[in-house]
């Protein structure tokens, strides 16, 4: 997992699979939202099998278009 407002998977989609951007938020008892969601506030990416990948990660705020990017090699062992 990665504070991050988005991502990208690059090379290596057989070792590493992403799961999905989150934004934090709350919830009541019968799962309405209490707070409101601002942006994507997390990234996560799940292990498949050993081998290499690499991501990119980006940090910022989407909606104003000022995103820092940073690429990231990731290596997976048993």
């Amino acid at each position: 997992m990665f504070g991050a407002s988005g991502g990208h998977l690059l090379e290596g989609e057989t070792t590493v699979e992403l799961l999905g951007v989150f934004s934090t938020g709350v919830l009541s008892d019968d799962g309405r939202v209490l707070s409101p969601v601002g942006p994507p506030t997390n990234i996560l990416f799940r292990a498949v099998q050993s081998g290499q990948a690499r991501i990119e990660v980006l940090r910022g705020d989407p909606w104003q278009g000022r995103l820092q990017s940073q690429q990231i090699e990731i290596v997976v062992t048993a």
